[in-house]
């Protein structure tokens, strides 16, 4: 919550009309736009917000504008500012200022959606915790989320998100964390860094802000990267030299389990969640919870009513086929543990991966959709489908249809498959692999 006072002071804008003076949480969105909050008219590079300023006032409050309307404010509190996003931004940080709890910033190339629920899940059996919604981690998602915080909160759990040079700096001057957790450093959005030490480079960024570090060790080009900071580094990973690590990992159908060691105790987790990946998402959100006083029952009662957030490592049964839908976004670190996945699931099944193009890769591009095909021949999954146009690099090592869009590779599976198969759904969110799953779930022949 947070006051038409508190808004003027930090954005400097003019009220031009006046109507609720506290506010629920910012909005930019009038599809779920609610009673008390206030809309912000952000310009867009398709649309502009104040084109929907009347209907965003039938709901809200009222708007932050920075354009003369010929609108009926009636009622309704209307505060116009030079900028928009800008406003947005400055009512975070005034709100952060007044913030007296922790901050935590969940950052890595993989995995930091998971881990953020996860954490936030742990941590709320002890306190009242703030979180970032879904993966809106960007320069817009981060002040929305802050926009939400009330006077009882207690810790800010916030993923933060890049695809270029100064994203992390810009949103860290917003949230100044005081806790960072790094899940690892892969090939992400190498359009906007140009290689793997740039997107290291830009991660690290946190490091000037935050005073304990949470990282995985089993990543030895991440751990590189803070040899010579002189803040708390705090590991996990899968090995005994770790402050937190897993052992005794074991894989069945449903998900994973295994035993989650601190330097004084041990204690079994059992999880929905599949895949070796998962294992260091959660031993990451178990080192953070029991850091800040998370018993091990909070833990074990949180973590088996868990189940991944949507098109993030879901198993799907169609009939007699299994889906590991994955979809949300993909690169070729993800990729990989995907396909990784697949082979491990596969048994006397026929296994069949249906990769969607992974953007923003840049000059990598040709190159990070040829290894998909050489995981693929060395996995030895049997079967391929693509949709895209750099997914056709792959056929360099394995062979198998290509589409251009993923509803046309639906179709084609929903004739082909003759049940009893296990599938891999991923690609990049721009793919809308999505398509599959729903012509799929209207039944195959």
């Amino acid at each position: 919550m947070f006051t038409l006072d508190a808004l003027v002071k930090a954005t400097d804008g003019k009220v031009l009309s006046k109507g609720d003076k506290t506010f629920f949480s910012a909005s930019i969105d009038t599809r779920n736009i609610r009673e008390r909050d206030l809309f912000f008219a952000l310009k867009g590079t398709k649309r502009d917000g104040h084109e929907f300023i009347e209907e965003a006032l039938k709901k809200a409050s009222g708007a932050v504008i920075s354009k003369d309307l010929a609108v009926d404010f009636s009622g309704k509190t209307v505060v116009k500012v030079q900028d928009t996003l800008k406003a947005l931004q400055d009512l975070a940080k005034n709100l952060r200022e007044n913030f007296r709890g922790k901050v935590i910033s969940i950052l890595g190339s993989n995995g930091k959606t998971t881990t953020k629920e996860l954490l936030s899940a742990f941590l709320s059996k002890k306190y009242n915790v703030l979180k970032t919604e879904g993966n809106l981690n960007n320069n817009i998602g981060v002040p929305l989320c802050l926009s939400k915080v009330e006077n009882n909160t207690e810790i800010m759990v916030l993923e933060l998100g890049t695809n270029r040079r100064g994203d992390i700096r810009e949103l860290c001057q917003v949230v100044k964390p005081q806790y960072a957790l790094i899940t690892n450093i892969g090939y992400e959005h190498l359009e906007g860094f140009g290689s793997l030490e740039g997107v290291r480079e830009e991660e690290l960024e946190v490091l000037s802000f935050v005073r304990t570090v949470f990282v995985n060790g089993d990543d030895e080009f991440l751990m590189e990267g803070l040899r010579n900071w002189k803040g708390n580094i705090v590991t996990f990973g899968l090995k005994d030299k770790y402050d937190y690590y897993a052992t005794d990992i074991e894989f069945n159908q449903e998900g994973v389990s295994f035993v989650f060691n601190t330097e004084t105790s041990n204690f079994n987790l059992n999880s929905h969640l599949v895949g070796l990946h998962n294992v260091y998402n959660i031993t990451a959100a178990c080192a953070v919870a029991v850091h800040f006083g998370i018993s091990k029952c909070m833990i074990k009662e949180v973590l088996e009513a868990f189940y991944p957030p949507k098109m993030r490592g879901e198993i799907i049964k169609i009939d007699d086929i299994e889906i590991f839908f994955d979809a949300y976004n993909a690169n070729p670190s993800s990729m990989k543990v995907a396909i990784e996945e697949l082979a491990r699931r596969k048994g006397n099944r026929k296994a069949i991966a249906v990769l969607g193009d992974m953007l923003e890769l840049g000059d990598f591009s040709q190159k990070a959709h040829e290894y998909l095909g050489i995981w693929l021949r060395e996995m030895k999954i049997d079967g391929f489908v693509g949709v895209g146009n750099f997914i056709k690099n792959a056929l360099r090592y394995v062979d198998g249809p290509v589409f251009k869009k993923a509803e046309e590779a639906g179709n084609f599976l929903k004739k082909e498959l003759r049940g009893g198969e296990v599938l891999l759904i991923k690609g990049s969110r721009g793919m809308k692999m999505e398509d599959i799953l729903k012509i799929l779930g209207e039944g195959v022949k």
